[in-house]
């Protein structure tokens, strides 16, 4: 009864607007719309809820989907599974479901409720829009350069503590290698090959446009140091939205000269037009666990000549098979309460001395967006405890972006603020902690070493007594022996858009990067033995300024369309240090700068400042084919005013052949492109300091009064007033081709360039007065191949699964080096140097001491048995053949597998781990002739197959060592290593809908797994440091680890 009043009410309703409007437009009869047409348009008033699915071709739902109403900022986006639910106006008929890789899709709602919406597969490249230099977005298909952008996908969900590991594996012909200070040490990243002897051949890293300093504070050596990572590896990968790789010179020429080797463009997320407010939780825990790749013997005790002694400080001694011996503690300092022990095989030193490290991390973000106004606020808390006992790094990150947006205007702000500190890095080198369990004696029980450790006067007691080169490593561990470092960074960024007119847009933007790091390095207790200060404390200041105002053009005319902009930057540098070193401690206990006796202080600045002008301009024909030329000029503050202008061009033309000619049906595009660019670098981006133009005082310790007297000194180095910059000129040609819908794509690349007036500093005659002389001059030239295969082998409703094969070859030549020289040294320590020689390739290994040999190559042997050395010889180059990498991904309905096999062939290093192990005797390779042996060769003195026997602590302390024949420890860098692994596991929606969840996804994830293949005994990514010269260099690394874990990701 009711309904049947109710709908005679509304019956009536109609019927009266109906019999009103015919009254009033009774003259119009034509106009009269229906009663039926009125009565749509009622029900049309009244808001309504319409939900669907959003698929691919296949039937596989489609996440993140956006569904927007048309003419509105109202809309939402997809969940895991693909479905959505939207409450749509009145008025309002028409939805836009859009995703990126697929084409737009609009449906009429009418009377319908739910949709299942079905999109179609864009060609990848056709209209796929990339971030390139100075944040310019551009077509993919319209660059004439090679760029490689890195699915981001998975960088929250198998994470590492530095961003720049987390991209080994990931980019065809791309050099990156960790080195062997394990957690907070630094990664080496290079772009095609090295081009500078003396600069900085890591490339430049950009966020949302503005460039960001990349120093690191620490900076290990041969004998000791802590190495630290640089700044870029601290950005937060839950942050980041997309990673583009700008290869070569071409493709990074707006950027200049901090751009020579290169740039890594991040973008940053941010909330999205019509994105409801969205709150989203990221967690991952990870355990690392150590292992020890290198094989040590554990028959034999400290002592020498097969008798134990306390004194010994090799492992030449006895058998340990249980015979009664000293303890050194009672030996070396009476203490009594030590007495004889069993002298027996001990439990493995580095799984029973290093901890399980365990990083976690939690991560809370909101995001949400209007029709004008977008913002997003992150917040990430980063708990990191290493490997060695007492050393962490925690991070706390705060991220904030906002943008307004109209017809006219955009601005946009940027905010990022990160809290760093970092507890107890481990010293590295040849003094560091991992080198005191390399030469320890087998049969020390680390018991002894770890407790009653202190001396009357507080220092440490170790088994070798009193000693500089030899530390108890648990006294290295103790909190009060460690070290401190607190960085305060702050990322900001304004930008202002402004719409001219249709094709014309006036762009503005101001970037900081600010850090300050404030570091203490203290020794309450020292070693037994030692004489190094026990407190240096220091404080500096980084600042890197830019702004930039960019014109842009963007026109079509007819079947040309032109892209042009125009723009003018400042780039400002600027540091500043302060450094205290007390000395000894004149109270004990007491960590205090004025405690100590020798208070000295020290001062350090520098500022420097980049003015340019560029412009680039891009000419398309049918959207098919491009010309591209860019220009830009630089002004240097580090150059003299003659020099200080220098000229930066380039010029690339591409081609989409499936566009031009017919093709097979199975080819879904081609593209043909070739680019030529010149580049250069100032002082401003080499490892050397800006002040080189002129003379320079500075303070060195005084010895006259006891260092009351103020001294100062001129520079070692005689300045070049008429400096110039090094010039790079590259080249590149390459091919991308997508083929069976998508399903198999290759993109190749050729590349070459060429460095001239390489900025060197060379020794000097002594009667000079001068060390060495800045000059110009030298010639590299790089050259190599990228190729990168993408494929989907198996693509149904359930199953998919995705393959990528990455594969470069470099190879550096020096053609020439100029200035009189023949051999110019990257870097040395006491067992090789690096070098370039003239028409040579770059990074030979040349060794201190190496083994003579005769005409056929076998080694020559003295009268005493043993092999005899000779000095300055190349034994092998430190750079790889080639690196690749296998990356896949299988995903079976909710269910996802992603794997990454990382591969490195060639490329030779030297392991003084191995070699001081050998030498004292701790190394399994000793086992072999401890009573006698003959060494493999032919008398120097008669020609004849050497017979005369030696003993293995005859032959391994004569080529052992810091001064050893460093090609009996060298090996090939080749590995085949699991790089990452994960398992995720996506929760039905159905789960999720009645606790107001919109996705869940939980992984298993695992990272540095395993080596299937590699050739040195020790962990192959070990170098000392990220210089250059260091990666032919293993100085007593970290024992390697894996680590395994688990994420969660919940969005509400």
């Amino acid at each position: 009864m009711r309904k049947n009043l109710k709908r005679e009410k509304w019956i009536s309703r109609i019927s009266l607007v109906t019999i009103a409007l015919a009254c009033q437009n009774a003259v119009y009869a034509d106009d009269v719309p229906s009663s039926s047409t009125i009565a749509s348009s009622i029900v049309q008033q009244e808001s309504r809820t319409v939900s669907g699915t959003i698929t691919d071709e296949q039937g596989n739902s489609i996440p993140g989907a956006n569904i927007l109403v048309k003419g509105t900022s109202i809309g939402t986006i997809s969940d895991m599974n693909g479905n959505f639910e939207l409450q749509v106006p009145a008025g309002k008929n028409i939805l836009q479901i859009s995703f990126i890789g697929y084409k737009e899709k609009e449906i009429t709602i009418e009377n319908n409720r739910k949709f299942n919406v079905q999109l179609s597969v864009e060609s990848e490249q056709l209209n796929e829009v990339v971030v390139t230099a100075l944040g310019i977005k551009r077509e993919k298909k319209a660059l004439g350069y090679a760029m490689q952008e890195v699915n981001t996908d998975n960088l929250t969900e198998n994470k590492s503590i530095s961003l720049s590991n987390m991209l080994q594996g990931k980019i065809a012909g791309v050099q990156i290698a960790q080195s062997g200070s394990g957690m907070g040490g630094s990664t080496r990243i290079i772009l095609r090959g090295l081009n500078s002897l003396s600069g900085k051949n890591q490339p430049l890293w950009v966020i949302d446009g503005i460039p960001i300093n990349d120093d690191s504070s620490g900076d290990a050596d041969e004998y000791g140091g802590t190495d630290l990572a640089s700044a870029a590896s601290q950005i937060n990968p839950e942050d980041v939205e997309s990673i583009s790789i700008l290869k070569g010179a071409n493709a990074a020429a707006l950027y200049g000269s901090r751009a020579q080797s290169g740039a890594i463009i991040i973008t940053t997320k941010k909330g999205k037009q019509g994105q409801p407010l969205q709150l989203e939780y990221n967690g991952n825990i990870q355990f690392s666990k150590v292992y020890n790749p290198y094989d040590y013997q554990n028959v034999y005790g400290q002592g020498s000549s097969g008798v134990f002694s306390t004194s010994a400080k090799g492992s030449w001694g006895p058998k340990m098979e249980g015979q009664m011996v000293d303890n050194w503690k009672n030996v070396i300092y009476g203490n009594t309460d030590y007495g004889q022990y069993a002298l027996l095989p001990q439990d493995d030193y580095i799984k029973e001395f290093y901890d399980t490290g365990v990083q976690y991390s939690n991560t809370v973000t909101a995001s949400a967006g209007s029709d004008k106004l977008t913002g997003r606020l992150s917040f990430t808390d980063s708990r990191n405890s290493g490997i060695v006992p007492n050393h962490s790094i925690n991070r706390q990150y705060f991220d904030l972006n906002t943008e307004f947006k109209n017809d006219f205007l955009t601005i946009g702000a940027k905010a990022n603020y990160m809290i760093e500190k970092t507890n107890n890095s481990p010293a590295q080198g040849s003094y560091g902690l991992m080198s005191q369990f390399i030469t320890m004696p087998r049969g020390i029980r680390l018991s002894d070493l770890s407790t009653d450790m202190f001396k009357s006067n507080g220092q440490v007691q170790n088994w070798t007594g009193p000693a500089e080169n030899y530390t108890n490593p648990y006294g290295m561990i103790l909190p009060d022996n460690g070290n401190k470092n607190t960085r305060n960074r702050f990322l900001g960024q304004i930008k202002a858009s402004l719409k001219l007119t249709s094709y014309l847009n006036l762009t503005g933007r101001v970037g900081v990067d600010w850090y300050n790091d404030q570091y203490r390095k203290y020794a309450i207790h020292q070693s037994d033995g030692s004489t190094a200060s026990q407190y240096v404390h220091s404080e500096t200041s980084h600042k890197d300024f830019t702004a930039d105002l960019i014109l842009n053009f963007n026109k079509t005319f007819g079947d040309f369309g032109v892209t042009a902009n125009l723009g003018t930057s400042v780039e400002n540098q600027s540091y500043e240090g302060l450094a205290g070193d007390a000395g000894t401690f004149q109270i004990t206990d007491f960590i205090w700068m004025g405690n100590g006796d020798k208070r000295e202080a020290s001062e350090s600045f520098y500022k420097k400042e980049i003015q340019s002008v560029f412009g680039n301009a891009s000419l398309s024909w049918k959207s098919m084919l491009y010309l591209d030329v860019t220009g830009r000029n630089d002004w240097s503050s580090t150059l003299p005013k003659e020099n200080r202008s220098y000229f930066y061009p380039s010029v690339s033309l591409s081609g989409i052949i499936s566009e031009m000619l017919k093709m097979p049906d199975w080819t879904d595009y081609m593209k043909v492109r070739a680019s030529w660019a010149k580049v250069g670098n100032d002082l401003s981006s080499t490892d050397t300091d800006p002040y080189k133009l002129a003379y320079a005082y500075s303070k060195y310790g005084s010895l006259v009064n006891g260092g009351t007297i103020l001294e100062m000194q001129l520079p070692d180095e005689l300045p070049l007033s008429d400096l110039k910059p090094e010039s790079t000129n590259s080249y590149e040609a390459g091919l991308e081709w997508r083929m069976f819908q998508n399903r198999l794509g290759v993109d190749f690349t050729y590349y070459q360039s060429t460095t001239t007036d390489q900025i060197l500093a060379i020794n000097t005659p002594v009667p000079s007065g001068y060390t060495s002389k800045m000059i110009n001059a030298g010639k590299i030239r790089s050259k190599g191949y990228e190729l990168t295969v993408t494929g989907t082998p198996i693509l149904t409703k359930d199953w998919k699964w995705d393959i990528t094969l990455n594969w470069g070859s470099n190879r550096t030549d020096c053609i020439e080096l100029g200035g009189g020289i023949k051999r110019y040294t990257l870097g040395s320590t006491s067992i090789a140097s690096v070098v370039v020689n003239e028409g040579g390739k770059y990074g030979d290994i040349v060794a201190t001491n190496a083994y003579q040999r005769d005409a056929n190559g076998n080694i020559l042997i003295g009268d005493d048995g043993l092999p005899l050395t000779e000095t300055d010889k190349v034994i092998g180059n430190m750079l790889p053949k080639w690196t690749g990498s296998i990356g896949t991904g299988l995903q079976w309905k909710n269910l996802s597998l992603n794997a990454l096999i990382d591969v490195r062939y060639g490329g030779d290093f030297i392991s003084m781990t191995d070699a001081n192990a050998c030498s004292a005797g701790t190394s399994a390779r000793t086992l072999e002739g401890r009573d006698e042996m003959v060494v493999d060769g032919v008398l120097a003195s008669t020609g004849e197959v050497n017979t005369i026997p030696v003993t293995a602590q005859e032959f391994y302390t004569k080529i052992g060592s810091s001064s050893g024949v460093a090609e009996e420890f060298m090996y090939k860098g080749t590995y085949v290593k699991m790089r990452e692994l994960s398992i995720g596991w996506n929760l039905p929606s159905s789960w999720l809908k009645p606790i107001k969840l919109q996705a869940v996804k939980i992984s298993a994830v695992g990272r540095d797994l395993f080596y299937f293949y590699k050739d040195a005994p020790v962990d192959p990514e070990s170098a000392i440091s990220s210089a250059d010269y260091a990666q032919a260099f293993e100085y007593g690394s970290m024992p390697p680890t894996r680590s395994f874990g688990f994420s969660l990701n919940v969005k509400f």
